[in-house]
């Protein structure tokens, strides 16, 4: 804790509260919770060092309230919670009585003499972690005892400084949730600008300055190349792709033509459709959760043998350039094939093969993003517990074909404008951190005594601590004289009678 400036003292939590207490789950003892009542506050409610009551679902009867008085909270308690998520603070106000809690929550009650409620707050916020790194125990679910929170040492300026303080940190912890927000709100703003990136680039508008004031010639004999060289690759029954959904449509650019992804790929199919039997070692299986963010990754993929890889690779056989697309539980996360490496796809991932060479699976994939994210997509989407996309509707998917040569710019257009995001996005990350570590860093000038000056004026911790001490064992001894008093009394009367 280091050497206490001149004024400050120290003291164990347990020796400044009168009451640090918690919380019973009210089915314990034969009260069920309710859709109205008196709100039951867990860990869970409590958020950014406040009661959330807006997010509180279960309520108990006044009943209830009643049998668990030792947990209904008083205005200006201080809660911490000691069980599953340690550390969370708050401190109660008028508004968010009447309430309740269990035991994960703990109430630290009658410090007001000697430390004002909300510096013990800001405290016990500020070394959450050292409590949870020297306290915690338990298997599946951590928790702190009370025990362990009276023995925590709090540091006690005077309270005329405590005051300082806490208006100091209220004033400047204030500014850094503004910018925390800010920040926060960044990503919602990247999101909405890479949309509106896919949009201008699917519409021509991208293109627009690019196609300048020339007319540049149709894309239609480039199309045509493509679906004749398609015929060398699928079956005679699938010569002729199928039309694309002419409610998809949206203007474009007199020298773009409306097609379907099938017209342009030589293969639409997905995975496996029953689960393998995996293995330690051997080939890669790919699902959902290994395509991420445009990419691939390898890092925690299944294994399957290599006679399965035989068995299943025909039909599903996935190469460099070739794009993949999630069609199971999370949809649409895209991704081009850019390795050699082998590997195989669970029935969750499809695979789109090219039919030309001159297909830019590039510009394919920006399409297929921009499907995703902006049509509706909800009606070709069954099951319950999962949900999934058919290929079928896959195949008859609009695709807006520009020329060839305006493919390959709005690749590189949209390949700058999502690089800009990304590095913003990296930025906003880097500063996140740093706010964070800047309220840390504020809290912990302030119990250090350099947020705000010291007056040698203020009367020293150790002088109340010595009052408020020496009225207690003057309370104790009246309460004890009143007791005997009390007993006094009632024997004399018994003496009376008889």
């Amino acid at each position: 804790m280091g050497e206490l400036l001149n004024g400050w003292s120290s003291k164990l939590l347990g020796e400044i509260a009168t009451t640090i207490t918690k919380g019973t789950t009210p089915t314990s003892i034969g009260y069920q919770f309710q859709t109205e009542g008196v709100p039951f506050v867990k860990v869970e409610n409590i958020e950014k060092n406040r009661i959330n009551t807006q997010s509180i679902y279960q309520f108990i009867s006044n009943e209830a309230h009643f049998a668990l008085s030792r947990s209904a909270f008083e205005e200006g308690d201080v809660l911490f919670s000691i069980a599953g998520t340690i550390g969370k603070t708050a401190l109660v106000k008028a508004d968010d009585l009447p309430c309740n809690t269990n035991q994960a929550v703990a109430i630290i009650r009658g410090t007001d003499k000697v430390l004002l409620p909300l510096y013990l707050k800001y405290n016990l916020s500020f070394r959450s972690h050292e409590i949870f790194m020297t306290n915690a125990r338990g298997g599946a679910m951590n928790n702190v005892s009370l025990g362990d929170l009276k023995q925590i040492k709090i540091i006690i300026p005077p309270l005329a400084e405590q005051k300082r303080i806490v208006e100091k940190l209220d004033e400047v912890l204030a500014q850094v949730d503004t910018i925390k927000a800010r920040l926060d709100g960044i990503p919602a703003i990247l999101k909405r600008f890479r949309q509106s990136v896919l949009a201008s680039a699917v519409s021509g508008k991208l293109t627009e300055e690019w196609r300048g004031g020339s007319s540049p010639s149709s894309c239609e004999k480039e199309l045509l190349k493509i679906v004749e060289c398609r015929k060398s690759f699928v079956a005679k029954r699938m010569q002729v792709p199928q039309e694309h959904l002419k409610n998809e449509e949206y203007p474009i650019p007199s020298s773009w033509k409306w097609t379907s992804l099938d017209a342009l790929a030589s293969k639409i199919v997905d995975g496996v459709h029953h689960k393998p039997v995996y293995v330690d070692e051997g080939i890669p299986f790919m699902s959902v959760k290994d395509i991420r963010g445009g990419k691939i990754s390898f890092d925690n993929c299944k294994y399957i043998s290599l006679k399965t890889h035989m068995d299943i690779h025909p039909r599903c056989n996935p190469a460099k350039g070739d794009l993949l697309i999630t069609k199971s539980g999370t949809i649409g996360r895209t991704a081009i094939i850019k390795t050699d490496s082998i590997f195989d796809l669970f029935v969750s991932v499809a695979l789109v093969k090219p039919a030309s060479q001159k297909v830019n699976m590039e510009y394919i994939n920006i399409t297929l993003m921009h499907w995703v994210n902006s049509i509706d997509i909800s009606s070709r989407v069954v099951g319950t517990a999962i949900k999934n996309l058919h290929l079928r509707d896959m195949r008859v998917l609009a695709v807006p074909f520009a020329p060839l040569d305006e493919q390959k710019e709005i690749v590189r257009l949209v390949d700058n404008y999502f690089e800009l995001a990304d590095t913003i996005e990296a930025q906003v990350k880097k500063a996140q951190a740093r706010v964070d570590n800047l309220t840390q860093s504020i809290l912990a000038k302030a119990f250090r005594g350099e947020l705000v000056p010291q007056d040698p004026n203020d009367e020293p911790a150790d002088k109340l601590l010595e009052r408020i001490a020496q009225a207690r064992v003057e309370a104790e001894a009246l309460a004890k004289a009143a007791k005997k008093n009390t007993g006094s009394k009632k024997k004399a009367t018994k003496t009376a009678k008889a």
